[in-house]
């Protein structure tokens, strides 16, 4: 039992994120659909949009060269 993973990870965060969204329309009649198609809501995801682009602009080089050498890890470990 002690060797057992403790991530819940992905899924559960997921389950949450659509609970607190179910929550928020049931209650207080909010939805993030409706904000999306907002003139704001749309300004906001296209900022979002191009802040995400430029820091993965600056960040590509180094998250390809670590996946690089994980993959090469991975091969190397597969081949023994």
């Amino acid at each position: 039992m002690e060797n057992m993973p403790r991530n819940k990870g992905f899924v559960s965060w997921l389950i949450l994120i659509i609970i607190a969204l179910a929550l928020l329309k049931y209650f207080l009649n909010w939805s993030i659909i409706d904000v999306a198609n907002s003139e704001q809501g749309k300004n906001t995801i296209n900022y979002v949009k191009d802040v995400l682009n430029i820091v993965w602009f600056y960040i590509k080089p180094a998250v390809m060269f670590i996946w690089r050498m994980i993959m090469s890890l991975w091969s190397a470990k597969q081949s023994v």
